[in-house]
């Protein structure tokens, strides 16, 4: 009889050790996706500073971002362009998400920082991360 109870302590604990393991693994899988999501804003908004070079880019954030109307020359559009990335940027998965661009003229480095879930074994659920996706761009005059 004791024998019965300790296989089934033992296979209790494995099943519990298998849930663990599957919860770390979905929440890995999560985490994967925000990347990969930011990853692809990053590219968009490269290939739009790609496309509009000479534009000013350089120290936008879409903190401070403005709809453009009436876009007449290149800088306008630039701001334009970091409008529409705040907007793709608040139409993602991702958790309050704030996309910058910082650098010089010709080398620019665009992040997009975002709260990710809290790591197990925290106090709560506001321990949230902030995690960085950054992507360096070099911009032809």
């Amino acid at each position: 009889m004791i024998e019965a109870l300790i296989a089934l302590l033992l296979m209790g604990i494995a099943l519990l050790g298998f849930a663990l393991m599957q919860m770390e693994t979905l929440q890995a899988n999560s985490e994967s996706y925000a990347r990969t999501e930011a990853r692809i804003l990053l590219i968009g908004m490269a290939e739009r500073i790609q496309a509009n070079s000479e534009g000013k880019y350089l120290g936008g954030s879409t903190k401070e971002a403005e709809k453009q109307t009436g876009i007449t020359s290149n800088d306008a559009l630039a701001a334009h362009d970091v409008w529409a990335w705040q907007q793709e940027l608040t139409a993602s998965r991702l958790s309050s998400p704030v996309g910058n661009i910082a650098g010089n003229n010709s080398l620019l480095e665009l992040t997009v920082s975002w709260q990710a879930a809290a790591d197990k074994g925290s106090a709560s659920d506001t321990d949230a991360q902030t995690l960085n996706e950054t992507l360096e761009v070099r911009v032809a005059p």
